[in-house]
């Protein structure tokens, strides 16, 4: 009875440590949209982000044929 108490106890907190974790992710991104949001509409955002990941993948694709 000892054992599963333990393992019970150790899920709870894996999993009350994966929703903490996943709170703190958005709430940052949600605290960069508010301020990004000062500055930029929502069409611009997504454009400059469409922009960023279109370079990141022209790098990566540059260098895998680069080898």
């Amino acid at each position: 009875m000892i054992t599963a108490n333990i393992f019970e106890t150790f899920y709870r907190q894996l999993v009350d440590f994966f929703i903490d974790a996943k709170n703190i992710f958005i709430d940052t991104i949600s605290y960069f949209h508010k301020y990004l949001n000062r500055f930029f509409p929502d069409d611009v955002l997504m454009i400059f982000l469409i922009t960023i990941g279109a370079i990141l993948l022209i790098l990566i694709f540059r260098s895998i044929i680069n080898r």
